[in-house]
């Protein structure tokens, strides 16, 4: 028996308990179970006293005829049942006890558009079905045709405590001299907490792109839910603001390249608040988020990194309240290098001292410490950091693959393989992105895909990947002889293909110190 709803309660599958909302939870006896479990499987029928004593007892039991009715009065008082109004169990006198609840159906959806209000008049339902089914389809379409939109009139989020529901859209409608008034409440579908509150007004005959905009509203007002820092207190398993963007895009994007969805996000929020200090800094992680997934011309790089700069300086002194800010700005200090190391580390250490969000802090701190070489320290914050991660989530991959640079800049070509081995085990995927830049040095020869993916390449296309290395992880090591162990694997083979002129000049001195 899977779990079921009946009414208000929520029944585990073994029946040992109940849960009435969020806070109350029911316990049963061994016979209440038995009783329970015979009640469900003969819904609105009659079961006489000798037929339920027959079903519910064994040898040696010690339960009698006279019994039943106690053990139904206890039960029906443990369920908040009436005999005189009953919800649950019904006495058909003269025949026995009757369990007249009605199972109810859980529901699992990205969104339920429910409750629905004003359907009860006949003019507005007739206009707002149509309606509320075009919103549902325009919901799926704008959130990459990959999650659950469903509508529920009566839906009841108190009641729906065995479904997973991520958000749920209160609608309120109402039909006046031919136009169709509605007023929608997004809630987040755990907390009940409201989001955002939508208007809107439609003609006789509603265009597509009406809907379709109010659709790309509440998936804006959600990713700005999983992606924006909270003003309220940070867990200690809160992820770094560059990881919420990302979790958040992916979610909500119909491509991989959640990048994109990110700043495709942001600068439509921009747009509507162009002088909001942390829209600003999202604005330069989305940036920084292009830059470490395509590799791109020197020029190029460099007035993004420029355009970096300008926003986060722009936007430190007003963000000093919001530690998730301040750690996204201070990653993007120490990422651009631009002479701002101290003071990301100087930022990153002050937003530890004030913040409950540990697992971005140490993800943080520690990239600050590896950098400065004290490999000992970081690689202890990546191990604290790894702790509050979520198992095979995206924010765990993200601090193996950190931890595995350190590896590389500290030599340890043990750890690179043993963090080699986790991350195929978390999603084989990873290593075809990393694989290349992971390579032990001393092989004489690659595994056969990545011997293929080298020779085709070209000398501009392997010319440009080094240097990409290069400026994504590389440079930022303050010690030359751990720059030129980031590099020396795909340098090496690089070379075998293309001989000694394939490094870039600038890749070349940065290395010699």
């Amino acid at each position: 028996m899977e779990q079921r709803r009946y009414g208000d309660l929520v029944f585990d599958k073994t029946l040992l308990f109940a849960e009435r909302g969020k806070s109350e939870q029911l316990r049963f006896t061994r016979y209440e179970r038995a009783l329970l479990k015979l009640f469900m499987q003969n819904p609105n029928r009659p079961l006489s006293r000798a037929h339920i004593l027959d079903a519910i007892t064994h040898t040696g039991s010690d339960i009698s005829d006279r019994n039943v009715d106690f053990l139904v009065n206890r039960l029906r008082a443990k369920l908040g049942d009436s005999a005189r109004a009953p919800r649950f169990i019904a006495t058909q006198y003269g025949e026995g006890y009757v369990w007249i609840a009605k199972q109810e159906e859980s529901v699992s959806a990205f969104v339920v558009i429910g409750p629905c209000y004003g359907m009860r008049h006949e003019p507005t339902a007739a206009r707002a079905g149509p309606m509320l089914a075009g919103l549902a389809k325009a919901l799926d379409a704008v959130t990459g045709q990959k999650h659950g939109i469903v509508i529920k009139p009566d839906w009841s989020s108190d009641a729906n405590t065995s479904g997973s529901v991520s958000y749920s859209l209160d609608a309120s409608l109402h039909e006046d001299i031919g136009r169709l008034h509605g007023a929608f409440v997004l809630r987040d579908g755990r907390s009940g907490q409201i989001l955002q509150a939508f208007r809107m007004a439609l003609a006789s005959a509603p265009q597509d792109n009406e809907i379709r905009a109010l659709a790309t509203c509440i998936k804006d007002a959600i990713w700005a839910h999983r992606a924006l820092p909270s003003p309220s207190p940070l867990a200690p398993v809160d992820r770094p603001l560059e990881l919420r963007m990302h979790d958040a895009a992916l979610l909500l994007s119909r491509a991989p390249e959640s990048w994109q969805e990110a700043g495709a996000q942001i600068e439509r929020a921009r747009a509507a608040n162009p002088d909001d200090p942390a829209l600003a800094i999202m604005r330069g992680l989305a940036l920084y988020a292009s830059l470490i997934q395509v590799p791109r011309p020197a020029e190029e790089w460099e007035a993004i990194e420029a355009e970096i700069e300008d926003l986060v300086l722009g936007s430190l002194s007003a963000i000093q309240d919001n530690p998730l800010l301040v750690l996204g700005a201070a990653k993007l200090l120490f990422f651009i290098d631009r002479g701002h190391f101290e003071l990301a580390d100087r930022l990153a250490e002050e937003a530890f001292e004030r913040s409950t969000a540990f697992a971005a802090a140490f993800a943080t701190r520690a990239q600050i410490r590896m950098y400065q070489g004290d490999f000992v320290e970081a690689r202890l914050l990546y191990d604290k950091a790894i702790e509050l991660a979520e198992p095979g989530s995206e924010f765990l991959v993200y601090l193996k693959v950190l931890k595995t640079t350190l590896a590389l800049a500290a030599n340890d070509r043990a750890m690179v393989d043993v963090l080699g081995a986790e991350l195929y085990a978390i999603n084989p995927a990873i290593l075809a992105k990393i694989g290349l830049f992971i390579v032990d040095p001393e092989a004489q020869k690659l595994p056969d895909h990545l011997e293929a993916l080298l020779a085709s390449f070209g000398e501009a296309r392997a010319h440009q990947i080094i240097l990409f290395l290069y400026n994504v992880s590389a440079r930022h090591f303050h010690a030359a002889k751990h720059r030129e162990n980031v590099m020396r694997g795909l340098i090496t083979h690089m070379i075998r293909h293309y001989g000694e002129g394939i490094v870039p000049d600038l890749v070349g001195r940065g290395l010699r110190g």
